[in-house]
């Protein structure tokens, strides 16, 4: 049984040792013979521990038994945790056990922890002040709400849009919201289950500080504490910016009204164009290369100069420059008719111009009748040799 006993004590860590009814020491484990730097035996236990006694009844006055006391060591520099128990048994009989504990490994790890915390704690102002600037300067409206929805604080935005700090802080969040976006908010702060910030998927009705309801966004954090669990609610006021989606969608239409008639009036120039060119191509048609035909085929010079004159002044015309009113009449003449004006410009009579072309001199006057109703000579005030030779000299 005392073998057992003995390897309990020797296998605790604090230091124990055995006296006998005088204080002296008649055993110690192993850890209090390699601390106190034995051998032990026969030495007095206040002296052992640096107490200025000289006998074992002073001792039990300063540290009585079955107390635990703090005796201090090396000038104040450690202590130890002290109890002394009054024994008998086969060591040392009317003898006393001491239990002594160095104190300097948990003084050591008390300043760790103390630092630490005091580490913890400036973290967490740092933390605190931070979290405060930017709550503080946020540009939107920031509310913090317990789990029950209750207002815990705003920040100044928050109360320069739904009142003020002190009219806001204990009421419900709910209260800011319309009926119907009440109604929504609540479920959907009910049913949040993430921690993450998540925005509304719809924008909300809210009610300002004059009661003027407007259109907010609503973004969501839900923060969980040790115990508890807090609502994090940004809300940004859509009013302007609905404002500017409109004009900016207004904007848009009167654009594509513009372009709409921007294509209209392109199509209509590239149609006019179109119209253009047809009408220039006709003309050509009509009226140059028939033109040209008869003036190559033409040996008289001054009805050449009358074509080329008359393909010249059709040229302008085209070119939006006023034409020549006998020119175009020229044109409706048959080759025929307009080889008999040739003669007739050259005064050649009607029998004369007969015999040259093989034809009656019936058939000349008839030309000649033809010729004038073509180019609108009425009556016998103007006759048709002057006036050809009018027109050819001009």
């Amino acid at each position: 049984m005392s073998e057992q006993i003995s390897e309990v004590f020797e296998s605790f860590s604090d230091f124990i040792l055995f006296t006998d009814g005088a204080g002296f020491i008649c055993s110690a484990n192993p850890p209090a013979m390699e601390f106190f730097d034995g051998p032990l035996y026969e030495r007095s236990l206040w002296n052992m521990l640096g107490v200025d006694v000289s006998n074992i009844q002073d001792f039990l006055k300063l540290y009585p038994a079955e107390n635990v006391h703090e005796i201090p060591y090396g000038d104040g520099e450690g202590s130890y945790s002290f109890r002394l128990i009054p024994l008998c048994g086969p060591y040392c009989s009317e003898g006393y056990v001491a239990v002594v504990t160095n104190n300097a490994p948990f003084v050591e790890l008390h300043e760790t922890y103390e630092e630490r915390i005091e580490d913890n704690i400036a973290a967490l102002d740092d933390s605190v002040s931070l979290f405060n600037a930017l709550f503080e300067v946020a540009h939107d409206s920031t509310i913090l709400t317990d789990s029950s929805f209750r207002i815990l604080t705003s920040n100044p935005a928050s109360e320069k849009a739904f009142g003020r700090r002190s009219t806001l802080s204990g009421n419900s969040c709910l209260n800011i919201f319309s009926a119907a976006s009440s109604v929504a908010v609540r479920e959907y702060l009910e049913n949040c289950t993430t921690e993450l910030p998540v925005p509304f998927e719809e924008l909300l009705t809210a009610r300002n500080s004059i009661g003027k309801e407007i259109l907010v966004e609503l973004t969501l954090h839900k923060v969980r504490l040790q115990s508890d669990y807090v609502f994090h609610l940004v809300l940004r006021d859509m009013t302007d910016i609905q404002r500017l989606e409109t004009g900016l969608e207004e904007t848009r239409e009167q654009v594509d009204g513009m372009n709409v008639a921007l294509r209209t009036v392109i199509e209509s120039v590239q149609e006019e164009k179109r119209d253009m060119h047809e009408d220039f191509s006709q003309q050509v048609r009509e009226q140059i290369c028939p033109a040209l035909d008869r003036m190559i085929k033409e040996p008289l010079p001054q009805m050449r100069r009358s074509f080329g004159k008359f393909i010249k002044e059709r040229l302008s015309a085209l070119a939006g420059e006023s034409g020549d009113q006998f020119e175009d009449l020229l044109l409706q003449l048959s080759p025929r008719e307009v080889e008999i004006c040739r003669y007739i410009e050259a005064g050649k009579g009607s029998e004369h111009i007969a015999e040259l072309l093989a034809i009656s001199p019936e058939t000349v006057r008839t030309h000649r009748k033809n010729i004038r109703r073509k180019l609108g000579l009425r009556g016998n005030s103007i006759s048709l040799i002057s006036y050809l030779k009018h027109q050819v000299s001009s």
